[in-house]
């Protein structure tokens, strides 16, 4: 049959592209200016401003006995001196990454041809997107101006070659002085090896921090005035509640000021003047600041005692906790869910029960009679669960599992997941302790809401110093694992922001699971989660690289991830209007011969492997739906694809879509001309480029032998 939709020069006008869909025209534009072929560096983040206004107006430079605190000056001179990498080393508390922050934000340098004033570097923090820092090959960022924080102090006691990693940070001088930028290294106590003369040239130690009490009372002072205003850090201090009454007389009689500790971390004291700030803000009182810096625990203390002859009200507790925002009844339900009280109760018992507000306020939580919160005391909740963990811990694995029930899909608390997620992760960071991330394997395969939770908890866990390094090794042990809920969440936790700021390390969890012998739902997850990674122009680049050195690896059919790099392939080729990564790179092979190159080897590549035979022909019949609606360029598709044709035309996928199956009673007229325009260029002797240009940047077009089933092959179809 003869399609009446394919013009006679077999071609698409791409104007008609740009006026159909302007959309697809912005992504086409988009896929032709990626440079697909430069090596990414790793991932950087820009330093809030919190931070920076922190180091730069509240900072305090003496210890509990007046002294300079060195370790700030110090950097700042070596960085001065033209030391574009500097170390600094220290145990935990020693304010390491603020002195660090300090120090770049105080330098002025003479930035490369620029000839006007000094001005501030740009500060970002550096993200150690590495499997092993000592094995794998990454590049550094060095963009103009800038002062990069790099914090491995959560790893650096474990290296096994420290000399290797500190040459591969060092090495990097030369680049950042080229672009006028500067690198500081915050390490643990242990592993940078400072007795070589060279490698420990640039370390600064850091020894003493600054009082706890003073950051927090300088932070009061520079940063948050409200809070000063309201008189807590004064000796004696009358508090006026929000009614305008006057507190009590034990507010008075302990003044705030002597609660503040000089031993307090110093990041612990940045964060309690920020939630002091929130607790003046929602007009607290003296007796809300005074349990915050105490951490609640007089509160929880309190609480704890009270309800001690009753689980009822203990277990109201954390179903309000975990329940915030949900009406008392709801709260209630989660409470008894708790407990496995599902019976009926009587009446008389239910007539002579206390009030449940009046239960719920003696568990600190406030509720106007259609939601119940916890918003006037910001930490309590975290306290609370922090005391269960800690001081109940045989409540741990009873805890998990009703976390999990409370949040199945139709579960009371579904909706909260988010807030539980960041809950569990707090709680996972304070406590050094994995298992409350148990959660996500239930999560993961809960539907969206429950992935996005899982995803959520993980990567906030994966991101902190310490207890990261531990966390992403964990992901990837589940990636390469059988277990299908293991495999789930590893590839789940990879479609958030983990795949932003760690994205080498998201693609080894998805090769992992790519690599699975069946195709389950942890490898479909997978494989939508790469394509979304691919879809992001930022992490294109290193997703399409990646995915083409995995082609080159991997050779051995019997080797897992050879099966894990050519499904990788077809999940990117697959177009998808939510994830266009295969519009992006069909567009920039228009451009780039060696994009257009990778295509025709990628395709060939899942075209020899007898179990993708299906899915090749799904993603080839996408293709030609593509075509037809604009997604996909006409000219660029019908290049790559002649060009594997002459290598893999006889393979069952391709066969089955040029000549048809056999049998088939109906075919999508996309297909039907997408098979014509192939069919013409096949026959067509003139090696015509796509947009007229006088060389094809697709590859040769030389024509073959004159083939009549390539004439035929659509004769018939309907």
């Amino acid at each position: 049959m003869t399609s009446f939709s394919v013009p006679p020069d077999n071609r698409v006008s791409r104007g008609g592209i740009h006026a159909a869909n302007n959309t697809y025209s912005t992504l086409l534009q988009a896929g032709r200016d990626i440079n697909l072929h430069q090596q990414e560096p790793l991932p950087s983040v820009p330093v809030p401003t919190s931070e920076i206004d922190a180091v730069r107006r509240a900072w305090v430079a003496e210890d509990g006995e007046g002294k300079e605190i060195a370790t700030a000056p110090e950097v700042l001179a070596m960085l001065g001196l033209d030391e574009r990498v500097v170390v600094i080393a220290g145990p935990p508390g020693t304010g390491k990454t603020a002195a660090g922050l300090r120090a770049l934000s105080e330098l002025r340098p003479v930035l490369p041809g620029n000839s006007g004033p000094r001005l501030r570097l740009r500060l970002e923090h550096v993200l150690p997107d590495w499997e092993s820092v000592e094995k794998d090959k990454f590049l550094l960022p060095a963009g103009h101006g800038r002062g990069y924080l790099l914090d491995v102090s959560g790893e650096s006691a474990r290296w096994e070659k420290p000399e290797v990693a500190a040459r591969k940070f060092l090495g990097h001088a030369e680049m950042l002085r080229k672009r006028g930028s500067y690198l500081v290294v915050v390490a643990g106590e242990h592993g940078w090896p400072e007795s070589d003369p060279v490698l420990g040239r640039t370390v600064v130690r850091a020894v003493h921090a600054p009082p706890g009490d003073r950051i927090a009372r300088h932070h009061i002072e520079q940063l948050f005035p409200g809070v000063a205003r309201r008189g807590w850090l004064q000796e004696s201090v009358r508090d006026v509640a929000r009614q305008g009454e006057e507190s009590d007389s034990e507010d008075r009689r302990a003044p705030l000021d002597d609660l503040l500790r000089a031993d307090m971390h110093p990041g612990d004291a940045a964060v309690l003047a920020r939630e002091l700030n929130r607790i003046s803000e929602s007009g607290g009182t003296l007796k809300d600041a005074r349990d915050l810096v105490l951490r609640w625990r007089e509160r929880v203390g309190n609480v704890f005692r009270e309800t001690q002859d009753s689980a009822d009200d203990r277990a109201l507790l954390l179903a309000a906790i975990m329940l915030e925002g949900h009406s008392p009844a709801e709260v209630l339900a989660g409470a008894r869910l708790l407990l496995g009280d599902q019976k009926t109760r009587g009446i008389r018992d239910i007539l002579t029960g206390r009030d449940l507000v009046t239960r719920l306020e003696a568990v600190q939580a406030k509720s106007d009679g259609q939601r119940v919160s916890f918003s006037h005391l910001p930490g309590y909740p975290a306290a609370v669960l922090r005391h269960f963990w800690r001081q109940l811990s045989d409540i741990q694995p009873s805890l998990i599992q009703w976390v999990k029930q409370l949040t199945a899909p139709k579960g009371i608390g579904a909706g909260r997941i988010p807030q539980i997620a960041d809950l569990l992760a707090q709680l996972a960071v304070e406590e050094s302790d994995l298992r409350p991330l148990d959660v996500a394997q239930s999560w993961a395969a809960a539907g969206d809401a429950g992935q996005d939770g899982a995803s959520r908890l993980l990567a906030r866990v994966a991101r902190d110093p310490a207890l990261g390094p531990e966390v992403r090794t964990k992901l990837r042990s589940w990636a390469g694992q059988g277990s299908l809920a293991n495999a789930t969440v590893a590839a789940v936790v990879c479609q958030g922001s983990f795949s932003k700021e760690y994205p080498r390390q998201a693609l080894t969890c998805l090769r992992w699971v790519l690599g699975r012998g069946e195709h389950d739902s942890a490898v479909s997850v997978a494989e939508e989660v790469l394509r979304a990674m691919g879809s992001d122009v930022r992490l294109l680049p290193r997703v399409w690289d990646t995915v083409n050195k995995w082609l080159t690896e991997y050779q051995q059919p019997d080797d897992r991830n050879h099966l894990a790099a050519r499904r990788a392939v077809l999940s990117l080729l697959r177009p998808s209007t939510e994830h266009p990564a295969a519009t992006l790179l069909v567009a920039n092979a228009l451009e780039h011969p060696d994009t257009a190159d990778e295509l025709v080897r990628g395709w060939s590549a899942a075209l020899s492997v007898p179990t993708l035979e299906a899915r090749c022909e799904e993603v080839l019949t996408a293709w030609a739906e593509a075509v037809a609606d604009g997604t996909l360029d006409a000219d660029a598709v019908v290049e790559v694809l002649n060009r594997v044709i002459r290598e893999h035309w006889m393979t069952g996928p391709l066969s089955t879509f040029i000549a048809g199956r056999a049998g088939t009673g109906y075919t999508a007229q996309s297909v039907v001309d997408l098979r014509e325009r192939l069919i013409l260029r096949w026959n067509d002797p003139r090696p015509t480029p796509p947009g007229g240009q006088t060389q094809t940047l697709l590859g040769p077009a030389i024509a073959p032998e004159d083939d009549s089933s390539l004439r035929t092959g659509t004769e018939g179809a309907t």
